[in-house]
């Protein structure tokens, strides 16, 4: 891959994580699949490389590899050796995978739109009002709220405006002193 080739596919990981069809791992670990590619087009690490590259696990290596497949920028083919099986009898092999050889593929078109919601965030909570995401269903939230009688509730008004306004006096006075300062 040329050097642009490289800033395209870059550039194509990270709109796809904009998207939401990517996270900020997933185009990690694609960006040290980058790094080990080699000028002839051989990349090969394995999955600890890039787990260490990327400082990430490995499994999260392995979903990050699906995910970039998925949208079009990797594929890999698995590298398998025939070897010989003591246990199987005389002539027995098995097959063992060494490596995979990874492609770092340019997909052709735009990205899609923004995906609305990833499947299983957000979900809606029936004894939160539909509100998706609460940690607190919302009918445990007024009992923990004081019962405050007319009179309480305007003077609680009342200190709440004029500590209003002074904090804007304060901001004010702050940055008229942060501009002569610096005038």
């Amino acid at each position: 891959m040329s050097a642009d080739q490289r800033r395209c596919w870059t550039t194509r990981a990270e709109l796809e994580r904009r998207a939401g069809r990517l996270t900020a791992l997933h185009v990690l670990v694609g960006r040290a699949l980058l790094r080990r590619l080699g000028e002839d087009g051989q990349c090969d690490p394995s999955h600890a490389t890039l787990a260490a590259d990327a400082g990430c696990g490995v499994r999260t290596v392995g979903r990050a590899l699906a995910a970039l497949r998925e949208q079009g920028l990797l594929t890999w083919e698995r590298r398998l050796v025939r070897r010989p099986w003591p246990a199987g009898g005389p002539g027995a092999s098995r097959a063992e995978q060494t490596s995979n050889a990874y492609v770092l593929l340019l997909p052709e078109g735009q990205v899609a739109p923004r995906m609305e919601r990833r499947p299983g965030a957000g979900r809606r909570r029936s004894d939160c009002g539909g509100q998706a995401d609460r940690e607190t269903p919302s009918q445990y939230i007024p009992s923990l709220l004081p019962v405050l009688d007319e009179i309480t509730r305007k003077r609680l008004e009342a200190i709440q405006v004029v500590r209003t306004v002074q904090r804007q006096q304060e901001w004010l006075v702050q940055r008229a002193e942060r501009w002569r300062i610096r005038g």
